[in-house]
């Protein structure tokens, strides 16, 4: 009995081994994310660069002052200081800085950017074909570096918005009784 049963643990053994020789020899698996390395998206500051002039840009390559969609509060203070101003909303902060020239709206619950407003205010330091938009609002120059057909729509009465979903841009001209402001907002492309 005892050979049979040696036998069986032999004929067993050599069962295995040579359905795992037969097998592709696996490599231990990591997390998709450690896997792959990550996807490097160049970011293009309109207060330094002429955003304008990049091809296929979107509000996930931009960033203002160093500050992107997705950062987080405390990279938002290290970039840009001490807001101004922050107005408690519903789900958001909208904070206010350099001359109320950059607004950050900062989701409550995950304490990351959603939108970037830059307007009128600060045109003088954005760059380019930003600074021409932002200081006369021209919709030929805004058609012309972003795309010609963007969803027009009136929200309210005073304002107009220009919309690239897919780009996750957005061109605000708000006009009162004596003046203009032209704002740049930056929001998730939706894709």
């Amino acid at each position: 009995m005892r050979a049979n049963a040696l036998q069986s643990l032999a004929t067993i053994l050599l069962l295995g081994f040579s359905l795992s020789c037969s097998e592709a020899p696996k490599t231990p698996t990591a997390p998709a994310a450690a896997q792959e390395p990550p996807a490097t998206t160049t970011i293009y500051d309109l207060s330094k660069e002429d955003i304008t002039k990049i091809p296929d840009i979107t509000s996930r390559n931009i960033s203002v002052e160093g500050v992107k969609l997705g950062d987080r509060t405390r990279d938002v203070d290290k970039l840009l200081g001490k807001p101004l101003k922050v107005d408690s909303l519903q789900r958001h902060y909208r904070s206010a800085y350099r001359n109320h020239g950059i607004y950050v709206e900062i989701e409550k619950v995950t304490g990351k950017v959603t939108s970037i407003y830059v307007n009128t205010n600060y045109y003088k330091q954005a760059k380019g074909g930003v600074s021409e938009l932002l200081a006369h609002g021209k919709l030929e120059l805004l058609k012309q570096n972003f795309g010609e057909n963007p969803i027009e729509s009136k929200p309210e009465r005073t304002m107009t918005l220009w919309s690239y979903p897919d780009k996750g841009i957005q061109f605000v001209h708000i006009k009162q009784e004596d003046t203009a402001s032209y704002t740049l907002k930056l929001v998730p492309p939706q894709s």
